[in-house]
């Protein structure tokens, strides 16, 4: 009887051990997260807010692969095509979903309602419908954004002021259905009317019009031409940039893409903190955190950036790092903040 207790006391060991010891089965392993990032366009800072995440990702201690799995799709300027992206990333049981632009955030919103999302390169939640304040958002949205303020249209209209004394009239582009462009828009001929510049602003209303907005601009003969928010006018900034300097009009704007590819002075966000905030703020919510908890990051902004190559490209020899304190001289093509 003892020797037949010791022979099913040995075989429980064994078995505990071996079921201890050996590896785990495909259902135990950690599968990576998927990860969705979704751009509207590859306007702008597109690239650059891109990098950021991943960046943010790293910082935050996730490993590329192992953690997760970071899927990038773009719209290119079509919301049939954003939605059916948004779609898809439901479908594909994304864990988390990264919509890149303010055009991208509220179809996410709308149609991935139980989805985590953490937007980044947005321009203002609040005027968009997801949040009421940084601490009072929707409950499964968070995200890192950016909020250009008066002081900083201000402070460019000064800008131009000082670099163009007699100057009187000043051109942009805005797209009538985007609410934070038109915002923008009122707000540069609020603060251009404090230098007692007019403000001519053409309406894009589809791809298709840009070549004819931008030609309709020019052709007014405007002293500098503002970029501000618009996803159509900053997705063709290259085509904007061709016709202003043949023209000798220079551009000023508010992105560093736009600082160094074309625009002569611009005030722009730290896209880099912003990414490294909204990388942390997917790791939370991988680790188990609701969104809900997870305050929005509002981007610090007022870099001052100045491309003197393409200002003395149009005979601007007055844009330096001497006239202009506190700015830094981008590398045309190869700036990031």
């Amino acid at each position: 009887m003892k020797r037949t207790l010791t022979a099913v006391m040995a075989l429980v060991v064994a078995t505990t051990l071996w079921f201890g010891l050996t590896p785990h089965s495909e259902a135990q392993v950690k599968k990576p997260a998927k990860l969705m990032l979704i751009r509207y366009n590859e306007a702008a800072d597109a690239e650059s807010g891109e990098k950021a995440i991943r960046a943010g990702l790293t910082s935050a201690g996730l490993v590329d692969g192992t953690d997760y799995i970071l899927t990038v799709s773009s719209a290119q300027n079509d919301m049939p095509t954003l939605i059916n992206l948004v779609d898809k990333a439901v479908n594909d049981k994304a864990d988390v979903l990264i919509p890149l632009q303010s055009q991208s955030l509220q179809p996410a919103v709308q149609r991935a309602p139980k989805t985590p999302i953490v937007f980044h390169l947005v321009s203002d939640p609040i005027l968009l419908g997801v949040a009421k304040s940084d601490t009072d958002h929707l409950p499964m949205v968070t995200g890192a954004y950016i909020k250009t303020q008066p002081s900083e249209f201000e402070a460019v209209v000064a800008q131009i002021k000082f670099l163009i004394p007699d100057i009187k009239q000043i051109g942009t582009l805005y797209v009538p259905g985007e609410v934070i462009s038109n915002e923008q828009k009122d707000l540069l001929t609020e603060m251009a009317a404090k230098y007692r510049i007019k403000v001519n602003a053409v309406p894009v209303d589809t791809v298709s019009d840009i070549t004819n907005a931008v030609q309709a601009l020019v052709s007014q003969q405007p002293g500098a031409i503002v970029m501000i928010e618009g996803s159509i006018p900053n997705g063709a900034f290259s085509a904007v940039v061709a016709q202003a300097t043949r023209a000798r009009i220079p551009i000023f704007g508010f992105t560093a893409y736009q600082a160094k590819n074309g625009a002569v002075f611009c005030i722009v966000p730290d896209v880099g903190r912003g990414g490294k905030a909204a990388g942390e703020m997917v790791s939370r919510i991988l680790k188990g955190e609701s969104p809900a908890n997870i305050p929005l990051y509002r981007m610090p902004s007022g870099l001052k950036l100045i491309n003197s190559t393409a200002a003395r490209r149009i005979g601007m020899d007055n844009i330096s790092t001497d006239t202009i304190k506190g700015a830094a001289d981008v590398v045309p093509g190869s700036f990031a903040p």
